[in-house]
């Protein structure tokens, strides 16, 4: 079998994880009575746009919500929903960060390596195929894709090397064009052995950063747009995209 048919049938199931706990606090003026997974984007909720993009990527057949905030909402949506055949949902007790919820989520994941996603973004243009297999084609405990942005404002930026190993993440810039981190990313399970249980605990702050210093991460470069809902502009912006991609 060649390098590209071993990397290919590697990445046939990937069980994928949705981050949807947070609170959305920016966005609670006007959705203060539902999760963010269930803000209203071009006439769905957003989590059902996240759903199809990654049930319709071909290695993604199981979903598990990690919810937190307003999770018996998400969970009644999810039981009425056409998509309860194929996810699974936990509700952290406490708040735990983006690294403790995805901790607290270990005992649903059936798959060595997992992808995990943001709850607030989307990358509509990132085929979750490819990255799968650039993963499995790797050395890397983690393969995070990154797209590139002009103005990186509030997102910070990651640098890498000529062979895409990451290799810093950078602070918040205003105006600072680079590559940022696109909220999706394929790990081995060993990731969550570098995770303390029931604490609260950053992937952005406290996880990732450790891992870049031992050359631990690869990226996957992204066709831009990154599209984060977690605001209301960004949710115009966001059906402005969709509505010209005809989704």
């Amino acid at each position: 079998m060649t390098r590209r048919g071993a990397a290919q049938e590697a990445a046939v199931f990937v069980h994928a994880i949705i981050l949807c706990g947070g609170k959305g606090t920016r966005l609670s003026r006007l959705y203060a009575d539902r999760p963010k997974a269930l803000v209203p984007i071009a006439g769905r909720p957003f989590i059902e746009w996240q759903l199809d993009w990654l049930l319709g990527s071909g290695v993604c057949r199981r979903v598990h919500l990690a919810a937190g905030h307003l999770a018996p909402a998400l969970q009644d949506w999810l039981q009425a929903s056409a998509y309860a055949s194929a996810c699974t949902l936990s509700a952290e007790p406490a708040p735990l960060g983006t690294a403790g919820a995805l901790k607290f989520a270990e005992p649903f994941v059936q798959s060595d390596p997992f992808l995990a996603v943001n709850g607030d973004t989307l990358v509509p243009n990132l085929r979750v195929d490819a990255l799968a297999a650039a993963h499995a084609a790797g050395s890397r405990m983690l393969t995070l894709a990154v797209t590139p942005i002009e103005n990186a404002g509030r997102y910070g930026t990651v640098e890498f090397d000529a062979q895409g190993r990451l290799t810093a993440f950078r602070e918040k810039a205003e105006h600072r064009h680079g590559w940022i981190n696109g909220g999706v990313y394929i790990a081995a399970r060993s990731l969550f052995d570098r995770i303390p249980p029931e604490r609260n605990v950053s992937l952005e702050t406290d996880v990732f950063p450790a891992l870049a210093a031992q050359g631990l991460i690869a990226t996957f470069r992204a066709e831009p747009p990154l599209l984060d809902m977690g605001t209301p502009s960004g949710i115009e912006q966001m059906e402005s995209c969709l509505r010209r991609q005809g989704a």
